[in-house]
């Protein structure tokens, strides 16, 4: 598999950080999910479920390009990949959903239960071929949660991965956002791409969680009340030295 042709690199090569991909237990096969060691901070807004040993876990979105695994490189944050291809609506829900812990029918804690896949997530020309009272390890619900993001990624694949008829986390999104889930995210899940760069040469692009964005209600009512202290306080100091203007 060779490296994608048309590359787009960031304008902003020259704020890249450092990142170490490496593969963890839960590793299905040769993709997802990936442990992530960054220069900046990011773990702070995962759950634990969604890290391991310090560093947050990812996945990727690319099915074409590899990374060599406990290497140092460097990333940009960008809302398109290396190819060009836009993050889509699709993959920025179900990562989202998976960095805080919310991805209904994730096997986080990797125990070996029955997991019943409900018809009422599937499309209807597709509830005839789900599977029922499945177990599955964490490792298998990386491949199903890889396959959907790839599949979000401009229709990526590779041979081996689970059916999308089948997969709930691919078919939750489309329940979820219908049509929307294959538009460029446009910053509404705060997620975005770990561009990946071995020097001018394109590496495997990661995902990453920023964290919750405080709204503009949140913001202006902290301001405000921010403002009203320091005036709390001005009044307080003119009224204990009144000869002071």
């Amino acid at each position: 598999m060779g490296f994608v042709a048309g590359v787009a690199i960031s304008a902003f090569r020259s704020e890249a950080n450092s990142i170490v991909i490496t593969q963890d237990p839960y590793s299905h096969t040769i993709a997802g999910e990936f442990e992530a060691a960054t220069s900046d901070n990011f773990i702070a807004n995962y759950v634990s479920e969604a890290t391991l040993d310090g560093n947050f876990l990812t996945f990727c979105v690319q099915s074409d390009i590899f990374v060599a695994p406990g290497v140092p490189h460097t990333y940009v944050l960008a809302n398109q990949d290396s190819a060009g291809r836009q993050l889509s609506e699709g993959a920025a829900f179900l990562y989202s959903l998976f960095a805080t812990g919310q991805l209904t029918d994730y096997n986080y804690a990797n125990v070996n239960v029955p997991r019943v896949i409900s018809p009422g997530k599937a499309r209807p020309a597709e509830r005839a071929n789900l599977k029922f009272d499945v177990q599955l390890s964490r490792s298998e619900d990386d491949g199903e949660l890889q396959a959907a993001i790839w599949a979000f990624q401009g229709g990526q694949s590779l041979p081996g991965f689970p059916d999308l008829e089948t997969d709930p986390f691919y078919l939750l999104a489309l329940d979820t956002l219908g049509a929307n889930a294959n538009n460029p995210n446009d910053n509404l899940y705060n997620v975005e791409i770990l561009q990946m760069w071995d020097d001018t040469t394109p590496l495997q692009n990661q995902l990453v969680y920023l964290g919750v964005v405080p709204d503009a209600t949140t913001t202006g009512g902290m301001l405000l009340v921010a403002f009203g202290g320091l005036t709390f306080v001005a009044r307080r100091f003119i009224s204990r030295n009144p000869g002071k203007r």
